[in-house]
């Protein structure tokens, strides 16, 4: 009789197990699908390497599906390029914010969660300048661009969001 509630016992013990492993696979999942705001500053300060190099064309080929869709590669090319360089050279970065935000049922843009990157950004010059990269969350967990808005002050970014 002991050994079999013992039996029984561990039995419960093991399920119990199980369920928390489960329940702790499901936070991690979650939380590596785009919860990372460093996951969000790496995916930027990518970007910016490849619009500071030159590498347009990268970008637009990792950018959101409905981005690529709606806008050529050369397109995008032309007028990334052109809003980038209309700056000239930048001598720092830093980051002022990180918002999420999520859309459902809007008209201009698929379902799903976005997040807004804003830097402020010294040129050579020494004025200060603002750069906006969008993105949306993707199906496969990564954050794909959807748009580049650099401006002369820090306004509001949600009427920036995800514009490609």
């Amino acid at each position: 009789m002991f050994r079999e509630l013992h039996l029984k016992h561990l039995i419960a013990i093991l399920k119990l197990a199980a369920v928390c492993v489960l329940a702790t696979s499901a936070t991690i999942a979650v939380a590596a699908q785009g919860s990372s705001g460093d996951e969000l500053l790496g995916d930027a300060e990518r970007i910016f390497q490849q619009f500071d190099s030159n590498h347009y064309a990268d970008a637009w080929q990792d950018a959101a599906p409905f981005v690529k869709a709606k806008i050529p590669q050369d397109q995008f090319v032309s007028e990334t390029s052109q809003s980038r360089q209309a700056l000239g050279a930048i001598t720092r970065r830093s980051w002022a914010s990180i918002t999420r935000i999520q859309y459902i049922g809007s008209a201009a843009l698929p379902d799903g969660l976005y997040a807004n990157v804003d830097y402020a950004s010294v040129l050579a010059s020494g004025r200060t300048v603002f750069e906006l990269l969008s993105f949306q969350l993707g199906t496969d967990g990564h954050w794909h661009l959807t748009g580049y808005v650099p401006r002369q002050t820090q306004g509001t970014t949600a009427e920036h969001a995800a514009k490609p």
